[in-house]
This record gives structure tokens, C-alpha cells and sequence, in this order.
């Protein structure tokens, strides 16, 4: 009897998740962020593969933006070499690298508005470092 009602609970339980939805998607709540407003125009980035680019167009690396708010870092090979949490408010975007170490801490930047090549320019919020990043098409 016992085994019974164990399976009867499993199986109920199995069947009401069928219908649900992944964990996998896109919050679009916007958290206020602190600091200087972001130019209505900038570029707000969604989930999907950017190439990281120097202004000689010189390819540094390509990121690849989850849905779950997950990032992957790659370098011009392809081979996966870092990766962490990643948020965007209104064309402010702040990555958190995993672990706690001193290059491991947040930094945020902030994007231009889209230029006619679908490229943008995204300069660190302290104005230290500045890419070319262009939206690439991903089946990721």
C-alpha cells in the first residue's frame, strides 16, 4: 500500500511538470541601477553571440549571452575561457565573473547607440577600456 501511494505521488507529480516551462528564459524585469543615467539611444543588450572587437576591427574574443542570465566567454578559437552572470540595464551591461578573485569582480559598461554596420561601442563605466562589439547570428 505504501509503495502505492509513493508511486501515485511521483507519478502526479511527473505529470503536473510536463507542462511548465524551462527555467531557461529571459527575465526582462529592469533592476535600477545607481550611478549616471544611460543614453535612451544606447544599445541594450539580449541574450545571443557577440564578437569583442579592438577599433582596428581585430576579433579579441566572442561571448555568448544566455537567456538565464549565464555568460561564456571564448577566445578566437573557440575554446571556452571563462564565464558568469550578466545583467543589462538599458544599454548599462555589468558582468560578473565567476570565482572572487581581483579580475574576477564586476565591471559594467556602457554601449553607444547601434551604428549602421549593427556594431556598437561599449566603454567601461569608468572609461578605462572601450570595443567595438558586433551582434553575431547564433543558433546557441
Amino acid at each position: 500500500m505504501q509503495r502505492t501511494i509513493a508511486a501515485s505521488i511521483a507519478l502526479s507529480t511527473l505529470l503536473a511538470s510536463c507542462g511548465e516551462q524551462p527555467d531557461d528564459t529571459y527575465d526582462t524585469t529592469v533592476p535600477e541601477f545607481a550611478g549616471s543615467p544611460v543614453s535612451p539611444a544606447a544599445y541594450v543588450m539580449a541574450p545571443g553571440r557577440y564578437s569583442i572587437e579592438g577599433a582596428d576591427g581585430t576579433a579579441y574574443s566572442q561571448t555568448l549571452l544566455r537567456t538565464d542570465g549565464r555568460y561564456i566567454d571564448f577566445d578566437t578559437d573557440g575554446v571556452e575561457v571563462g564565464g558568469g552572470t550578466w545583467r543589462d540595464y538599458r544599454g548599462k551591461a555589468c558582468f560578473d565573473p565567476e570565482g572572487d578573485g581581483e579580475d574576477e569582480q564586476e565591471r559594467c559598461w556602457i554601449n553607444s547607440a547601434l551604428a549602421e554596420d549593427g556594431s556598437f561601442t561599449t566603454t567601461r563605466d569608468d572609461g578605462t577600456d572601450s570595443y567595438t562589439v558586433r551582434p553575431l547570428d547564433s543558433d546557441d
